[in-house]
């Protein structure tokens, strides 16, 4: 199920991939030293270790489960999270591009954040924005140069490719206004 159709964002939002490096050695010890345990224990330990890495996290905020963290170049630095988000367990983000998170955020299992955007043959990246107050369905997808208004819900499974305006219900390819049900 897809949220809206395919779409390019505007050349400004639009980067070329940066370089550097693949493998990141300060997360490849925290999946070693966080990743054994299973997914429910050791949040604050977990969260710890991200901080360590460079992931910027407000207070509250946790992970069940450790994080895919995708990209090249110092990618942790590209990860801004609010306070009092919670995300369950294997979300991955792909921090090409930067990924800004609001305050009361909630992400369902497996949720995706993808910044690389492919268009004819080509590779570019825009970043991500998530309002305050958003709930992720298990399994949806976010792709690059969305941004999230606060208060929406995207149900499970739906790919956002588009901007999404606040107090919105995504379930399928048509958006409800939540601001009509009060």
């Amino acid at each position: 199920m897809s949220a809206t159709p395919p779409s390019t964002p505007p050349a400004s939002l639009a980067a070329p991939l940066p370089a550097g490096r693949r493998w990141h050695p300060r997360l490849a010890l925290a999946s070693a030293l966080v990743g054994i345990f299973p997914p429910f224990s050791l949040n604050r330990t977990r969260m710890l270790a991200l901080r360590a890495c460079g992931v910027r996290a407000g207070r509250a905020t946790f992970f069940w489960g450790l994080p895919k963290l995708t990209g090249r170049g110092p990618i942790a630095s590209r990860l801004a999270i609010g306070s009092n988000c919670g995300f369950n367990d294997g979300c991955t983000f792909d921090l090409t591009a930067p990924i800004t998170i609001g305050n009361h955020v909630s992400a369902g299992h497996e949720v995706r954040f993808l910044t690389t955007l492919a268009t004819e043959g080509s590779q570019s990246a825009a970043p991500i924005t998530i309002g305050d107050g958003v709930w992720l369905g298990a399994r949806c997808t976010i792709r690059g140069g969305v941004t999230v208004g606060a208060g929406t819900v995207i149900g499970a499974g739906v790919t956002v490719s588009a901007d999404v305006p606040p107090n919105t219900l995504m379930t399928g390819a048509k958006p409800i206004s939540l601001a009509k049900w009060r």
